[in-house]
């Protein structure tokens, strides 16, 4: 039950949402004894996503994984962008 719903958040996260793209997200867990209620809170800055999770260690265990789980598969995956050669512009140059 467990990988379905780590999975259904993977999915989530790698879907490509203009929210979601190219953005720092950042998790916190926070515990409060003044607070009995369970929540999860997002907030959207210009290049960063902080989503607050109170009072509930599993999902802050879920939603940690899920993003490291994607910053692995980045690094995993190399990035070919188009770009000058620096090679091709000596040959040309000469």
């Amino acid at each position: 039950m467990r990988n379905v719903i780590l999975k259904s958040f993977e999915d989530f996260i790698a879907q490509p949402l203009g929210v979601l793209r190219k953005k720092i997200i950042q998790i916190a867990n926070l515990k409060s004894d003044f607070v009995s209620t369970k929540s999860v809170n997002v907030e959207i800055m210009d290049d960063t996503i902080q989503v607050n999770v109170v009072n509930n260690d599993n999902v802050y265990n879920l939603l940690s994984a899920v993003v490291y789980k994607k910053r692995i598969n980045e690094l995993r995956t190399p990035n070919y962008d188009n770009k000058t050669s620096e090679f091709f512009t000596k040959l040309s140059k000469s």
